[in-house]
């Protein structure tokens, strides 16, 4: 059996990571944890971009560990009935160990019927083995953003009033 190129190995842990963040059970709102531990690097980094959007977001402007990525998106998962992801595209860099993953995240806010599809870049960087991320800048859709903000106020004082 032969090794998978490096271009597969890179783009194959950019999917993987992408994927990982979706409910491991369809039609739930249980990210799977370890798998996405799994898939970082235990020093990775992950932020956001694009600098001037993040310029305007308090929230989104601090380097996050892969720990407060999991506790960022267990607060946020508690307010989604569920979610998934369609990978569109993958290009991979094989020297500089990188790759880009664009896919629609499908989310769906809970008690709301309307589906919101935020169209995400993720630029990962790869450590050199190509199957640890070391480092992942996303890429979201302000306009998607502002559409789930609401719904996820709704969602949280609907929680809070349980």
């Amino acid at each position: 059996m032969t090794e998978p190129s490096n271009y597969a190995v890179l783009s194959g842990t950019a999917r993987d990571w992408v994927l990982s963040t979706q409910p491991k059970t369809p039609g739930s709102n249980d990210p799977d944890y370890d798998h996405i531990r799994h898939l970082l690097s235990p020093n990775a980094i992950l932020r956001f971009g694009h600098k001037h959007f993040v310029s305007t977001a308090p929230h989104l402007q601090h380097d996050e560990s892969p720990g407060d990525f999991i506790n960022r998106l267990k607060s946020m998962s508690a307010l989604f009935e569920t979610w998934k992801i369609d990978v569109v595209s993958i290009a991979a860099d094989v020297e500089n160990h990188s790759a880009v993953v664009r896919a629609v995240f499908h989310m769906h806010a809970k008690n709301d019927p309307e589906v919101v599809q935020n169209e995400i870049l993720f630029w990962c960087q790869m450590d050199e083995a190509g199957r640890k991320v070391v480092e992942s800048t996303e890429f979201v859709d302000p306009a998607a953003l502002m559409a789930l903000k609401p719904k996820l106020e709704a969602a949280k004082t609907a929680e809070a009033s349980r």
